[in-house]
């Protein structure tokens, strides 16, 4: 139990001398000024180079895999949508542009109606929802997402924070045009042929066009009725076919993978170690 002497010691406020309250607080300035001052730091014990940045004059050094603005590769992107439907915040949204017939985006071919109707689809963000988890570039079948180091976003309206798809798009000069198609969403389309109707607007809606339509066991006017059957090693479990199903005959089932090669980032060259793995080499230098 404490004395009332010792809480009275708490409560005093002991005034600091004109040297003391002065001086002692200037000296640990002025060292702390030395360590981190230019050609000083060097004499001084305890000297190194200053910790921060001259922002925005000096820009920062940021690792490799800083998600900063997205980017999208024209040349690559399908408009298969998976990137808005495994989005959290949902804040991507696809935009239509009309090509002409013979324009490059459209080739090679990608879904009938898309190219029927001579238009693509191409992603726009609206980065004030966006939270910056990756998702779209990790889930995105044909590495056509990417992020850049760019990372200053503010502006003095919401509606100047909703990127179009012309904003996002990468320049053309930087684009590999390599054809990858991963199914990195682990499912696949499975269809109920004793329900479908033969519509064939999962056939026009395949962003890989891995749907044909072959005879089903069931019959219409003496005319068999047409079921698809996917090819998958195209397909890539975006789901459009499941989505555009009038009859619901369509459902998507889990896959398993033998190992994960080709699941990381193409754009990513290198050796791709885990963080245990890197953990422990560091631990062992």
């Amino acid at each position: 139990m404490k004395s009332p002497k010792s809480d009275a010691d708490l409560t005093t406020v002991r005034p600091a001398g004109t040297v003391r309250g002065i001086v002692r607080p200037l000296g640990a300035a002025i060292r702390n000024t030395l360590v981190t001052l230019p050609v000083v730091n060097k004499l001084v014990p305890g000297g190194r180079k200053p910790v921060t940045h001259l922002y925005p004059y000096q820009k920062v050094d940021l690792p490799a895999a800083f998600r900063g603005q997205h980017s999208i590769d024209w040349y690559k992107c399908i408009g298969c949508e998976l990137c808005a439907k495994v989005c959290p915040n949902e804040c991507i949204y696809f935009e239509f542009h009309e090509v002409e017939k013979g324009d490059p985006y459209l080739h090679p071919s990608r879904a009938m109606l898309d190219e029927m109707k001579k238009i693509i689809r191409r992603p726009a963000v609206d980065i004030g929802h966006c939270l910056f988890c990756g998702n779209c570039m990790e889930y995105c079948p044909t590495d056509a997402w990417n992020f850049t180091q760019e990372f200053e976003h503010a502006d003095y309206a919401r509606e100047d924070l909703y990127y179009r798809s012309e904003e996002l798009r990468m320049p053309d000069a930087v684009s590999d045009k390599e054809t990858v198609l991963i199914n990195r969403s682990g499912e696949h389309p499975i269809c109920e042929a004793d329900i479908c109707i033969g519509c064939r607007k999962c056939e026009r809606e395949c962003p890989t066009r891995c749907i044909d339509m072959l005879d089903g066991p069931n019959d219409r006017k003496g005319k068999p009725i047409v079921v698809p059957e996917f090819d998958y090693t195209k397909c890539i479990g975006c789901q459009q076919c499941v989505d555009v199903c009038p009859v619901d005959c369509l459902y998507m089932e889990e896959i398993g993978y033998k190992d994960l090669s080709g699941f990381y980032h193409i754009n990513k060259k290198g050796e791709v170690k885990l963080l245990e793995d890197q953990t422990e080499e560091a631990l062992a230098k």
